[in-house]
């Protein structure tokens, strides 16, 4: 009998818990849909918009809208997933190098350095780009101008301005920390300039493209004649659409999921051959149906081809570095350090190591503004060809 007192007992609390919880509960809402047609409720945690519908993008098929599968697996081979040096975690370097860092920039009108780093990050993917789960669609972060920071003396601070393009120069361009100090300066030409260089990475960041296509950020010496840019530079559709235009523009048949899309790769290797996604450079208005290659011959490259001839440029003034003992070679950096530093006299010259390095970390091998780029080389030729 006390058992059975004991488990009524126990019973009447639950009973009585429950009656409790029930008038707790507020009016039920309307029925809601299950599946592709959920809808999420209003949260006030940010980053979700009001009746954003997950079923648009995350079904149990195929996504025919924003195709989300099929570009994590184009971004999976791009240089961003696999080559974006996650590593650089710090509050110098995360700010590109992670989506978090990212993120953290764009947030706070996109400041130098980030304030923490992440103890987990992740390469700079699509929450780099997009706040899809915000604003319910995949618009860019940000398409305003950039202004990039100049590192040559004399040179003021340059405006990019080349639409959906502006968000891939926040990072792709000269960084505003680096190890140039002092700065070269066009105007020291006098024998007793001194530019004293301690530092082996006196030398542009890597992924200074935005810099190359608006034909500015290189080392123009006072006595040589330089006569302006590409097409690329001023062609009214890659100001209206950037980097997007070209790089990411869609694979016609073969080769989807290793060039164009967000893979961002225009060369891609197939079965031991290179081919190229050059459907955005056959737009009118561009190169047309017959370009087979980035590597075309243009007005400012006597007939051979604007990547072949570039590399030529650049190779002669590396052995010029080399022959001067400037640049080591093996390690593609310079030989200066605080205990032995390189005296550059007159100061000036220092410019033709500032131009080896930034058209050789620019990466596109003169494709993003061919007659800027072989100028600035031929002129550093020139310059270390003097007695």
């Amino acid at each position: 009998m006390k058992t059975l007192t004991v488990v009524s007992v126990i019973l009447a609390m639950f009973v009585v818990t429950l009656i409790v919880f029930a008038g707790c509960e507020g009016p039920a809402g309307p029925a809601g849909k299950d599946g592709k047609d959920a809808v999420l409720p209003p949260f006030s945690l940010e980053g979700f918009a009001p009746g954003i519908k997950c079923g648009s993008c995350h079904t149990e098929d195929q996504d025919t809208t924003y195709y989300v599968a099929g570009r994590k697996y184009e971004w999976q081979s791009s240089k961003h997933a696999v080559g974006g040096d996650i590593d650089r975690n710090t509050n110098l370097c995360a700010g590109c190098h992670t989506t978090e860092g990212f993120v953290q920039r764009y947030n706070g009108g996109w400041q130098t350095q980030v304030v923490s780093q992440v103890e987990h990050p992740s390469p700079p993917g699509c929450f780099a780009c997009h706040s899809p789960h915000a604003r319910a669609n995949f618009t860019r972060r940000d398409t305003n101008a950039v202004i990039i920071t100049s590192f040559i003396t004399g040179v003021p601070d340059a405006v990019f301005d080349y639409g959906n393009g502006n968000i891939c120069v926040r990072c792709h361009q000269t960084r505003v920390s680096s190890p140039m100090s002092p700065k070269p300066d066009p105007t020291k030409t006098a024998v007793t300039d001194t530019l004293r260089i301690t530092s082996s990475r006196w030398y542009p960041h890597y992924g200074v493209n935005g810099q190359m296509l608006m034909g500015t950020g290189g080392f123009q010496f006072v006595d040589f004649t330089y006569t302006g840019n590409s097409n690329h530079t001023n062609n009214t559709v890659i100001r209206q659409e950037g980097c997007p235009k070209c790089h990411m523009s869609e694979p016609i048949g073969g080769g989807a999921g290793r060039g164009g899309g967000h893979t961002m790769w225009i060369a891609y290797d197939n079965e031991g051959v290179t081919n190229y996604v050059l459907t955005g450079c056959r737009d009118a208005g561009c190169h047309g149906s017959s370009i087979t290659t980035p590597d075309i011959p243009g007005p400012s490259t006597g007939g051979v081809g604007a990547q072949t001839l570039m590399l030529r440029n650049l190779d002669t003034l590396a052995q010029l570095l080399a022959a001067r003992n400037w640049l080591d070679t093996t390690t593609g950096l310079l030989r200066a350090s605080t205990s032995n530093p390189l005296r550059i006299v007159p100061a000036s010259r220092a410019g033709a190591i500032y131009n080896y390095f930034f058209i050789e970390h620019e990466g596109s091998e003169g494709v993003h503004n061919t007659k800027y780029a072989l100028e600035l080389l031929q002129s550093s030729i020139r310059e270390l060809r003097k007695p």
